[in-house]
């Protein structure tokens, strides 16, 4: 089966120039690609930054698999209609969009988490609407758009339905909603599963702390979910997330580069016979 390794970009340790020769080093497959936050300008919407990359890309032979966008952690992706939270996340989106498709890259997603919460029927309505909204505009360039979330199954079913887009999926992390929302991610997985993008993130945490554990030391039922994997046959990327600089990782071992070495080697184990 073709299952792919990744990482994402801002998990590498150390960062910077040096990322996407780490992720040939360590032997994995790509990296998802961080559109960068709307405080800098989302760096990644800057032809020059996009040709370093493309260049790297070509330096180090690896893929990108996606652009991920996480802005809808500082502001309301669901933002009422004319306010300026609304149209600066139109810009966004499309922004990353076009990045994409100047890429050759055939997923954009967008991370739904704190601000972004749907709570309300009108903050259902304002994410349907701009869901719609990408679709349309990445439709016309041949990309998909995914939305990530920690909602419980019967809420991403009504999203799924409502957007009622062939170009939208769900993007799956096998930590959000154990460690974020206190909510069942296998359920999620294995009921949801028709629904998700064949790309998802990989890691591990426990509540309240999440991508902090070696894959298979926390409590998000990793193993339980790479079984769900093999036994539907999983074609696509696994993405690594969990943070391996940050102190709840270095409690474990104080070299990020080990974590992430370990990480790849039990993520390598686990996946074998998809």
């Amino acid at each position: 089966m073709d299952v792919k390794l990744g990482i994402c970009n801002f998990c590498v340790p150390g960062g910077g120039a040096f990322v996407p020769e780490t992720v040939k080093r360590y032997g994995l497959d790509g990296m998802s690609i961080e559109f960068g936050p709307w405080q800098q300008g989302n760096p990644l919407s800057m032809t020059e930054l996009q040709d370093l990359y493309l260049d790297a890309q070509q330096r180090y032979m690896i893929e990108y698999p996606n652009i991920g966008v996480s802005d809808g952690d500082t502001l309301p992706f669901h933002a009422r209609r004319g306010s300026w939270e609304d149209e600066l996340f139109d810009k966004i989106g499309k922004g990353a969009i076009d990045a994409a498709s100047r890429m050759g890259i055939g997923l954009v997603f967008f991370a739904n988490f704190g601000p972004s919460l749907i709570r309300t029927e009108e903050d259902l309505i304002n994410t349907v609407r701009r869901y719609r909204y990408f679709c349309d505009l990445a439709g016309e360039k041949g990309i998909n758009i995914a939305c990530e979330n920690p909602n419980t199954v019967e809420e991403q079913k009504v999203l799924i339905e409502m957007v009622d887009r062939s170009n939208f999926s769900l993007f799956f992390d096998t930590c959000n909603h154990h460690a974020v929302a206190g909510y069942d991610g296998l359920k999620c997985l294995r009921e949801l599963y028709p629904y998700y993008t064949s790309q998802m993130h990989i890691k591990d945490g426990v509540p309240g702390k999440n991508a902090s554990r070696i894959l298979g030391t926390g409590t998000s039922g990793f193993k339980d979910m790479i079984a769900v994997l093999k036994e539907n046959k999983y074609e696509g990327w696994l993405i690594l997330e969990n943070k391996y600089a940050e102190e709840e990782m270095r409690k474990i071992n104080h070299n990020a580069f080990e974590l992430l070495k370990e990480d790849i080697s039990v993520l390598k184990d686990a996946v074998k016979g998809i």
